[in-house]
């Protein structure tokens, strides 16, 4: 076996998190998990003794996990507040353009589904905190406000986007934040 393979524990919780971002909690079948994992039933309940709803919290933690990663990757080489806005919205209109599943905030698809309210809550302060951090080291004046308004314009954008099938509304946002800021 492969040292660098993903475990099937992580196989599922990848999988789920690609298919609840594209069908959502409801629109997807365990079975379509297990066959995008390519895993057998048994390997679900092994690592997710409550089943999809297990899944799902996973998922929705990684999910998190990827956004700050992403919120990092934008963020830490920009020169700017408004640099790292920029780059953030230009990686998610990028991975709206190229991978299916990114076509859907990653914790909003799921709050149809087990993620109650202060779960989904917990993961947005996280990407807000992140993003307040980055904001702050570039030195905004008021980093917490600006990562609220920017994630607030962010997932309403991604909203549209999806809905127009395109992402013009993600890269629209830097300009609306610097008309906000104005």
């Amino acid at each position: 076996m492969d040292a660098h393979a993903p475990t099937s524990r992580a196989r599922l919780t990848e999988a789920a998190a690609r298919l609840f971002q594209v069908k959502g909690y409801h629109g997807t079948s365990v079975a379509e998990v297990l066959a995008e994992a390519g895993l057998p039933k048994g390997s679900l309940y092994h690592h997710f003794p409550q089943g999809k709803a297990d899944l799902a919290r996973a998922a929705a933690a990684l999910a998190s996990d990827m956004m700050r990663d992403i919120v990092g990757a934008a963020f830490e080489p920009a020169e700017s507040p408004g640099h790292g806005v920029a780059r953030l919205c230009e990686k998610f209109a990028r991975l709206f353009e190229r991978q299916p599943h990114w076509r859907a905030c990653p914790v909003q698809a799921l709050l149809d589904g087990p993620l109650d309210r202060m779960s989904a809550e917990a993961h947005l302060q996280a990407w807000l905190a992140a993003t307040a951090a980055h904001l702050d080291r570039l030195g905004d004046p008021a980093p917490d406000a600006r990562a609220r308004r920017l994630w607030t314009l962010l997932i309403g954008a991604w909203t549209m986007a999806r809905a127009a099938d395109d992402p013009g509304a993600l890269r629209a946002v830097p300009a609306m934040m610097e008309s906000a800021d104005a």
